[in-house]
């Protein structure tokens, strides 16, 4: 956001795309309003993060995996000095 205003500062007036999203548009709506467009996506964003740790934290246990076997799988079942 930072990077997006100043960029958007010192750039010349009518350049096109002088801001690179339209709500960070500060010659259009000014900076207070600006500064509220960011909180609110802030906000947004971070509800979003806590709804999706709070459905991770409530969704069901997956079945426990099998142990897995205890025999050695690399070496053969021959006798033999590997063993």
């Amino acid at each position: 956001m930072a990077f997006a205003l100043v960029r958007g500062a010192l750039l010349a007036p009518g350049t096109p795309s002088r801001y690179t999203y339209p709500f960070l548009d500060a010659a259009q709506y000014g900076y207070g309003r600006v500064a509220l467009n960011a909180a609110v996506l802030g906000l947004a964003f971070y509800a979003l993060g806590l709804a999706l740790v709070t459905a991770d934290r409530h969704r069901p246990r997956p079945p426990l995996a099998p142990a897995p076997p205890r025999e050695n799988r690399i070496s053969s079942p021959a006798a033999g000095p590997l063993k």
